[in-house]
């Protein structure tokens, strides 16, 4: 692709004259590309700016940034940011352009919602992308997931790789912080979904506020919005958007209802209410938390005015969703559930709906990640013991801080004294199922469908399903 080519949607400050074959584009140096194009990105913890020399002897052949820099073949623009995803769209030839676009965003519920409106439109005749927090699914194929929302090079080559595999449509999760950093800026989404929200990255929003009005930038990019209608920040979506709106909800006046919800091991029932008539819905997925993000999906569907009647089937066909509220069988007469509940509000309505469902004790395994939101490590603490009988508070992705002193965190001033501290995980997991007897409930949070563990900067092959089942295996001995 030209130079001319890439740029044709950048505003640029400065003039360029050579309109040079681009090879690629990025923002990291590792992956420059001789004849490509390196962004200048201005991070939290480095500037690119600072490594535009060195894209420039490794081959790049255009420098994109922010100011003059004195350095040969360089533009200088506005906001590398949103030129970065201009450029990547361009480059992946515009694929959002082919594709209707999805976007769900939340603090909870998003990869559960986006996977039952892939189903849905998958069985409505939709050949459906999907981009989340899981995998990245094109056709039969999946792509692990590094990141909820992609960097935009990523994010514009998956929709490409859609447009070639066939797909019309692309359901993906949209996270605040991709929306902060201007990951999809550019792209107009046929509909914005917004499932709620609760705390929940502070330690890169500064305030909540901040974190609730990141979110509603999807709606500003939005022909038309799903909205819950129970939950109170809905009103400041809904100020964003400039298209039609349909609500759905349980408690408050909505355009989409669920009456008569019933809650068991196996999942959900419900009878859909809406204005073409009422559906009884059954989903395999259990909790009040399933019923909205079930609705969510289902409104997008008659927004999109599909036969209701085929989505509902199609929901009732989905078997579960990894890391989600996932059921590990045994024949010890042990409920272990794995959940990817990682903030206050996920843990407590998860813990909840064990309560509600299972009557003997409910052991809790859980941790908080580290270099993240320090803020809601207490009140998980708080959470787990208030709502089990047992409680091990252990490491889940450390990252750079101590682990123990990630575990004083959620400990430190409790009044409960329910908890055990066994900093290595799988201790602590052997010590909850030792401890587990027939009846029991064991909640495993935290990691739900991750496969690793992060501890300083390595990632680590680490499999809570693998571990569970031989130490399921080694109790079953004795």
């Amino acid at each position: 692709m030209r130079l001319s080519a890439l740029l044709k949607d950048v505003e640029t400050k400065t003039v360029y004259t050579s309109d040079c074959e681009i090879t690629g584009i990025t923002d990291n140096t590792q992956k420059v590309r001789r004849g490509g194009v390196f962004v200048c990105i201005k991070g939290d913890h480095e500037d690119g700016h600072s490594f535009a020399r060195r894209a420039l002897d490794k081959g790049a052949a255009v420098i994109v940034c922010e100011r003059d820099m004195g350095i040969e073949n360089s533009i200088v623009v506005e906001n590398t940011r949103k030129a970065y995803a201009l450029m990547c769209a361009a480059f992946y030839g515009n694929s959002h352009k082919k594709l209707r676009m999805i976007g769900v965003t939340g603090t909870n519920g998003k990869t559960t919602t986006a996977y039952i409106l892939r189903e849905i439109l998958e069985g409505s005749g939709y050949k459906t992308g999907l981009m989340g927090t899981v995998s990245v699914v094109i056709g039969n194929e999946r792509y692990p997931a590094d990141l909820t929302t992609p960097d935009p090079a990523d994010l514009h080559r998956y929709l490409m790789m859609m447009c070639i595999a066939g797909c019309d449509t692309c359901v993906m999760e949209v996270s605040s912080q991709a929306l902060t950093q201007y990951r999809v800026y550019g792209i107009e989404f046929e509909c914005g979904v917004f499932t709620n929200l609760s705390p929940e990255h502070l330690d890169y929003h500064r305030t909540f506020e901040e974190y609730a009005n990141a979110k509603s930038v999807l709606f500003e990019n939005s022909r038309t919005a799903v909205l819950n209608a129970d939950d109170c920040y809905s009103k400041l979506m809904k100020r964003s958007c400039k298209g039609d709106i349909l609500t759905y909800g349980i408690e408050n006046e909505a355009d989409l209802s669920a009456s008569r919800i019933q809650l068991d091991r196996d999942g959900v029932t419900y009878s859909l209410m809406t204005g073409r008539g009422e559906y009884p819905v059954i989903f395999g997925m259990t909790g009040n938390f399933s019923v909205y993000n079930s609705m969510a999906a289902l409104a997008v569907a008659y927004l999109f005015n599909a036969d209701m009647s085929r989505a509902v089937r199609c929901v009732s066909r989905i078997e579960g969703i990894p890391g989600r509220m996932e059921r590990i069988h045994n024949k010890l007469g042990i409920n272990i559930i794995i959940d990817f509940a990682h903030t206050p509000a996920s843990l407590e309505n998860v813990l909840k709906t064990i309560r509600s469902i299972y009557d003997g004790r409910v052991l809790t395994v859980f941790g908080c990640g580290g270099d993240r939101d320090k803020s809601k490590r207490h009140q998980m603490g708080e959470t787990a013991c208030r709502l089990s009988d047992k409680v091990f508070v252990t490491s889940d992705n450390p990252r750079t801080e101590n682990p123990e002193a990630i575990i004083n965190d959620i400990t430190d001033g409790l009044e409960y004294t329910n908890f055990y501290k066994i900093t290595d995980r799988t201790l602590a997991l052997k010590s909850a199922v030792s401890c587990a007897r027939a009846g029991d409930t064991l909640l495993v949070a935290g990691k739900g469908h991750e496969k690793y563990q992060i501890s300083g900067t390595q990632k680590i092959y680490y499999n809570e399903r693998e571990i569970i089942g031989k130490l399921l295996e080694d109790k079953a001995r004795f």
